[in-house]
């Protein structure tokens, strides 16, 4: 049996909105790997650092 003449390859796979949920889907994953390696390699999680320049900035509107 051929893969390719399955209803699930001719309905599903082989489907427009199939295709570019899979082109989307790899740009988004290629366009967030940098930032997942930085992540990574810095050891620190973005959340936390977030949570950093927002404590500062509160500190320096108190001490202004």
């Amino acid at each position: 049996m051929e893969f390719y003449s399955t209803w699930v390859y001719r309905n599903i796979f082989n489907a427009e909105w199939a295709l570019w949920t899979f082109v989307v889907m790899i740009m988004t994953l290629n366009i967030l790997a940098p930032i997942f390696v930085w992540m990574i390699m810095n050891g620190t999680p973005v959340t936390n650092l977030l949570k950093k320049r927002m404590k500062n900035k509160k500190e320096e509107n108190m001490n202004n």
